[in-house]
């Protein structure tokens, strides 16, 4: 421990004034200056209890792991220092942080090529109350968070689900948790600001009259996931085909997943653009289909490409109808009066049918909005797997908390 001349404890914690005394502090830092205090706990609240926050309550979840599913669904966590006047139950909380657990997918070395679902845990709000800062409070909890997955996964009478437990976090302070065990894998970022040019000269001016599919909505339909699922998995296949040796991690497709997105894109956007109607992605006929995130901030608004499902089955197919999902996310853009769009490079970019839309972007955008250095640096670490043997498949805008 690096404080063990310190009286501290580490608490997994699951009453409801003591997770809303942990918001409240991280919002005099974090709270968006268009939200009061009260709009940022409430907005805290009610991504706490969406149902993937609330996945340990699901029925479906219970039945498919019966002995783990208490471990879904955000859980949250607070260091204290008994060493602190004991005046309430918040008094001696020096440090907070939470984890939203999913479903994830894995082949490891020893699973003979067989996908196993594991438990994923992303860290988020890490957060020390600033009068407490420079004491070292935020890297023991990170020791200890590190140990309370461990302790689980490591159990002898572990169920499958936590026996290789995938921890990972976007971290905004570089570098920093990697002394902790978590190994960097950055996902580069695009920002395309010339959506004129992308509609007219790249997508050919697609019209809005133009029926070849759906608008989707709050819920993008269990098909669409379906489709996912099996193009993940098939990415999961040929990364231990190429590396066999390797320890390859995905995460589980979900629509609750998406709906997360949709809620914060909903509670800011009654704060900014009350009264327009919002899409949130586009599907063509064959199952192609494009789900994105509208960013509402005042002065920087974005679309945000979650995921890009791509269904054809030729070359020349893909790359129309990679042009008509982009003219749509373009299209939704305008209307909400967005500056840019943005995505990171592991979802869109590395394909060979995206060649040409890169090659697009690369004439008529700055190049310093291409391939820029992602404000989320993606960080993973497995207990007991090496660093250079964890393969992180689809690590993109979507695993993000």
């Amino acid at each position: 421990m690096l404080l063990e001349n310190r009286n501290l404890v580490f608490e997994p914690v699951v009453d409801p004034e003591v997770i809303r005394f942990t918001h409240l502090q991280n919002g005099k830092t974090w709270k968006p200056e268009f939200m009061t205090m009260k709009d940022y706990v409430e907005r805290e609240h009610i991504l706490g209890t969406c149902d993937i926050s609330s996945a340990d309550g699901s029925l479906e979840m219970q039945n498919r792991f019966p002995e783990a599913s208490q471990y879904l669904g955000i859980k949250y966590f607070v260091l204290k220092d008994l060493g602190l006047p004991h005046t309430s139950k918040t008094s001696q909380i020096v440090s907070s942080c939470e984890t939203l657990n999913r479903v994830g997918w894995a082949v490891t070395p020893k699973s003979q090529g067989a996908m196993r679902p594991v438990l994923s845990a992303c860290i988020g709000g890490v957060f020390t109350i600033p009068e407490y800062r420079g004491r070292k409070y935020a890297a023991e909890m990170m020791i200890r968070l590190n140990e309370y997955y461990d302790g689980i996964s490591s159990a002898p009478d572990a169920p499958d689900l936590l026996q290789n437990i995938v921890i990972f976090l976007f971290s905004e302070v570089g570098e920093y948790y990697s002394k902790f065990g978590y190994v960097s894998r950055p996902a580069p970022l695009h920002t395309v600001e010339k959506l004129d040019e992308v509609l007219e000269a790249y997508c050919g001016g697609d019209s809005l009259d133009n029926k070849d599919g759906s608008h989707l909505g709050y819920d993008c339909g269990d098909d669409l996931i379906e489709l996912e699922r099996q193009a993940f998995i098939g990415d999961v296949q040929k990364a231990h085909s190429d590396h066999p040796e390797s320890f390859v991690f995905t995460l589980e497709p979900s629509k609750d997943i998406y709906k997360l997105f949709h809620e914060r894109s909903l509670f800011q956007k009654k704060f900014l653009d009350p009264d327009s109607q919002v899409q949130f992605g586009y599907s063509l006929e064959n199952g192609s289909h494009i789900i994105w995130h509208l960013n509402y901030w005042p002065h920087q608004r974005s679309l945000y490409i979650l995921n890009l499902h791509n269904s054809g089955e030729t070359a020349a197919e893909k790359e129309l109808n990679l042009k008509k999902l982009i003219a749509r996310a373009v299209q939704e853009a305008q209307k909400h009066g967005v500056e840019f769009l943005q995505f990171w490079d592991t979802e869109l970019g590395q394909q060979d049918w995206s060649n040409s839309f890169m090659t697009f972007l690369q004439k008529v955008e700055k190049p310093s909005n291409l391939y820029q250095e992602n404000p989320s640096l993606s960080a993973i670490r497995v207990a007991n797997v090496k660093a250079e043997n964890i393969l992180w498949v689809n690590n993109t805008k979507l695993c993000w908390f």
